[in-house]
């Protein structure tokens, strides 16, 4: 029986049904999906699986990255300018390389001093959430209920903490909500081996893997000379390769300013807008992700917030009174939290950096306002505390039996977890 249930988990799981697209095709079909962790929130759009009868919502458990920002370095804007003015000083640029100099002048007025800011798109974000939820399970939300809410000290989560309690309490002003910003938050909720990551990438296997990946995929000299009218100043001045990334990466960024109406990807083919994501997929990959090149290591980082996730989970089971825990914080986390807790496609494990794509998708995982919700239900009699789970407001599925998909029994679920952590224990 319980084989039986794990095979009808991975045919009813939304992440193991076969798109209807490939990724190459989601990207072409929308660009903004090859901005990698910048890509705009996207929310689930699948009416919610009915809850078991008798069942109702008691709490939720959330984790939420920030909303869009600006870019992560100011400077770079500036950087950039002044290599385009320094090519235009020596009549080295095209047409297309005067406009795309004009282009960085302005958004260097707009973004300087805003380095990683949240901007008014990722307060929208965390607000439509907080609505979404707020009509979703009014139950939570009335005057007898109570919403706890924790950030980093992060002034984007900060922001996006209060943008989220502002839509609850414009929706319910008799709300009763706490909040708070402390570093002791960050223990768990950014905990962090940055050290240990480094060492990681410097992995020879990965750096093998990925330096030839990276020369497979990117290939500047169309864009670069799209930009540049003098080859010897180029190849004086210009590193081809490093020029074409950062021009990627800033693009990407700028899907969230929607006050800014100024686009880079018009600068790049559609291949080579999907080319670059396919490094910059790989990179998160081995950075935050479950990457078995170098040692998988990373998600077992996020066990502190794990731990906190099941403590108030259990503490919410034993008050019994309509709860809610609202955590606000980082790509990194919840991407190691997500393949710790084994959420569908968060945990893949490959080697072929060329079928990776197939597989696991930064902008399905950690776009701008990503957040995982657990929804506890409880019945009026002694049958088990339930749960499932949403990622990005999706329902998705854990490795576990369940004839109940997509709800678990939260014993099993909790069991499971520690199984996992004690795993983790014995690896080191």
């Amino acid at each position: 029986m319980r084989k039986f249930f794990l095979i009808l988990y991975a045919f009813l799981s939304p992440l193991f049904i076969l798109d209807a697209q490939t990724t190459k095709e989601e990207i072409m079909a929308d660009l903004n999906k090859a901005g990698s962790n910048y890509c705009v929130y996207s929310p689930g759009q699948d009416a919610p699986t009915r809850s078991p009868k008798g069942y109702k919502p008691f709490y939720i458990s959330h984790y939420g990255r920030h909303g869009s920002r600006y870019y992560i370095s100011d400077i770079d804007f500036k950087k950039m300018y002044d290599l385009l003015d320094s090519a235009s000083k020596a009549n080295s640029l095209t047409q297309l390389g005067e406009d795309v100099k004009s282009r960085f002048w302005t958004m260097w007025q707009d973004i300087e001093n805003k380095a990683s800011d949240l901007t008014t798109l990722g307060m929208k974000q965390h607000a439509g959430i907080a609505d979404r939820m707020y009509h979703q399970y009014p139950s939570l939300f009335t005057k007898d209920s109570y919403v706890d809410a924790r950030s980093t000290t992060r002034a984007r989560c900060v922001l996006s903490m209060s943008s989220f309690l502002i839509r609850l309490k414009e929706l319910n002003p008799k709300l009763s909500v706490s909040m708070s910003s402390s570093h002791v938050n960050e223990l768990y909720l950014s905990n962090e081996d940055a050290k240990a990551r480094d060492d990681r990438m410097r992995d020879p296997e990965w750096n093998k893997k990925f330096g030839q990946f990276h020369y497979e995929h990117i290939h500047p000299d169309r864009l670069v000379s799209s930009i540049f009218s003098n080859p010897e100043y180029v190849s004086k001045h210009i590193d081809k390769v490093a020029f074409m990334r950062k021009l990627y990466d800033i693009s990407c960024s700028l899907q969230g300013l929607e006050h800014l109406d100024i686009t880079l990807t018009d600068l790049f083919t559609k291949e080579e807008l999907y080319d670059n994501w396919l490094v910059q997929n790989a990179w998160w990959y081995a950075f935050a992700g479950p990457s078995p090149i170098n040692g998988k290591e990373t998600p077992y980082e996020q066990i502190p917030l794990l731990i906190n996730i099941i403590n108030e989970a259990q503490v919410a089971i034993r008050m019994g009174t309509p709860q809610v825990s609202l955590r606000f914080g980082h790509d990194i986390p919840l991407m190691g939290l997500l393949a710790l807790m084994r959420i569908d496609n968060c945990f893949v494990e490959e080697y072929d950096l060329n079928e990776l794509h197939k597989k696991w998708c930064d902008f399905k995982i950690i776009p701008m306002a990503s957040n995982l919700q657990m929804v506890f239900y409880k019945s009026k009699g002694d049958e088990p505390i339930l749960v499932k789970f949403l990622l990005n407001e999706r329902e998705v599925g854990i490795p576990l039996s369940s004839d109940l998909y997509p709800y678990y029994r939260w014993d099993d679920v909790k069991d499971y977890y520690e199984s996992v952590m004690n795993r983790s224990e014995k690896r080191n």
